[in-house]
């Protein structure tokens, strides 16, 4: 049977409204949703943190994942900010008929139940789907513990590389054009870029790898993959 690879987070959930949550926990102000949406992180610290926050953004930085990870009780709390993105849970009940789903998450393992508990509060399948997801260590580097560890990038290549053992990949769909060199090198069919256009344009999903980028999840409401 085909399958079809999809990450969650900003791809079939909208985090915006989390993420200014997040910041507001970590820093103890507003930052604007244009700010969270086309900055990273170390140029919203060096934006909006206060002179002392920075004299210990490492420390920041750490708890920054720790709360976006769940690892602390706010991260959870903050979960009831997510938006489920439009059309995104129809099509993948339409899909499932035929296909597999496979997540792919940079989510954590510790979330997994959570990650569950939320995708099928938004009408997304999960009873036959596969739910591929990373580890807490994984994040070692971003958060500074370890900055000769594997990359973000370098785990998702892991995971990617499980998946296409398990599974017959005829279709993947991701936010972040950095994923796409990975996609493009297992050879998967239908590589689809769902555009964040505050942050990215077309052409950064196509020049990585896409072979197509679409707006809106109702643009693939008839096309179930093969």
């Amino acid at each position: 049977m085909a399958s079809v690879v999809v990450d969650i987070d900003d791809t079939l959930i909208d985090t915006g409204l989390r993420m200014q949550s997040v910041w507001r926990e970590l820093l103890g102000r507003e930052i604007s949703m244009e700010a969270v949406e086309t900055m990273g992180l170390e140029q919203i610290f060096t934006k909006y943190a206060s002179q002392e926050q920075m004299t210990r953004v490492r420390e920041l930085q750490k708890r920054f994942w720790d709360i976006l990870l769940c690892l602390e009780e706010s991260g959870i709390e903050s979960l009831r900010f997510h938006k489920p993105i439009p059309f995104a849970s129809d099509v993948l009940q339409a899909w499932k008929r035929e296909s597999d789903i496979v997540y792919l998450t940079g989510r954590t393992e510790n979330m997994r139940t959570l990650t569950l508990e939320e995708l099928r509060r938004f009408g997304f399948p999960t009873e036959t789907a596969e739910l591929f997801m990373f580890k807490p260590e994984d994040y070692a580097r971003p958060k500074g513990e370890d900055p000769s560890g594997p990359t973000l990038i370098d785990t998702k290549s892991e995971l990617f590389s499980k998946i296409c053992k398990r599974f017959n990949v005829v279709r993947v769909i991701d936010d972040y054009p950095g994923y796409f060199p990975i996609f493009k090198q297992f050879d998967v069919p239908d590589r689809i870029g769902f555009l964040r256009p505050r942050k990215y344009s077309s052409q950064h999903y196509i020049e990585r790898g896409a072979t197509r980028v679409i707006r809106s999840w109702r643009e693939l409401e008839d096309d179930i993959p093969r």
